[in-house]
């Protein structure tokens, strides 16, 4: 099989990038921002968003010289949602418990031996108190963090033992290797229970409240989870508990 020339996947991979830091920011960009933001050269920024411009993935206003994309990028993915999440769109779920809590809402999915956030709705303030940067495609250790242990859930114990095997082969520092045993035995409550629960594994200050999406055979396996500061996840546990319940209820 032929390969594609590195110049071609670094292009594409740049669109993705641009596609992605609209939707993290959600606002107008100028070529200067996403210079700045990303690192790309100004030359191949400039030829980037204009191909775009002109595709029309982008609009572009001459007034403040700034980019934002339109409603064809939208449309690109929308059968996808239509086909699978036909009562409620997952990014609108996000969006509603963010509303109802404050909290910081997470939409993640395995990626090899890491869960990926793949929506992420964070306050400033949160970013700021907690030191909590989360950004969509941040990776995150699939057997440590709340919404990597509810996706976990979902799989096997052979695959389990597997995937830990590589994921701990693959950890630099002895302490954050989880043994075996205690990865089945906390596996075996969060299919008891129905969710996983984590405090300070992760970032020291803040924990995660996460629930397995019920599943289609043509995606990957996803987990919807809220996180907070330590003290407030435990004290509001019950209720965000409810909340992801009830947001997911037309999926089951």
């Amino acid at each position: 099989m032929a390969t594609l020339p590195d110049a071609n996947v670094k292009s594409a991979t740049r669109v993705l990038e641009l596609l992605e830091f609209f939707a993290e920011h959600r606002r107008p960009m100028s070529t200067a921002d996403v210079v700045n933001e990303l690192g790309y050269p100004q030359s191949s920024s400039t030829v980037l968003l204009q191909t775009l411009m002109r595709l029309r993935y982008l609009d572009y206003d001459r007034k403040s010289r700034k980019y934002f994309p339109t409603v064809r990028v939208a449309l690109l993915g929308s059968w996808i949602t239509e086909n699978l999440y036909s009562e409620r769109s997952l990014s609108k779920i996000v969006n509603d418990l963010h509303a109802r809590t404050s909290a910081t809402v997470i939409l993640g999915l395995q990626n090899d031996i890491y869960v990926q956030y793949i929506n992420v709705c964070q306050t400033p303030q949160r970013r700021s108190q907690l030191k909590w940067y989360l950004k969509p495609g941040s990776l995150r250790p699939l057997a440590r963090s709340s919404v990597g242990k509810a996706v976990l859930s979902s799989k096997p114990d052979a695959e389990l033992i597997y995937l830990l095997r590589r994921i701990n082969a693959s950890e630099t520092r002895p302490e954050n290797r989880v043994s075996e045993a205690d990865l089945l035995e906390e596996m075996d409550r969060i299919r008891e229970t129905g969710y996983s629960l984590t405090t300070g594994t992760v970032n020291p200050q803040a924990g995660v409240v996460a629930c397995l999406i019920p599943s289609h055979p043509q995606q990957p396996v996803m987990a919807l989870g809220i996180g907070a500061e330590n003290a407030e996840l435990l004290r509001n546990k019950d209720r965000y508990l409810h909340l992801l319940r009830e947001a997911l209820e037309p999926f089951c």
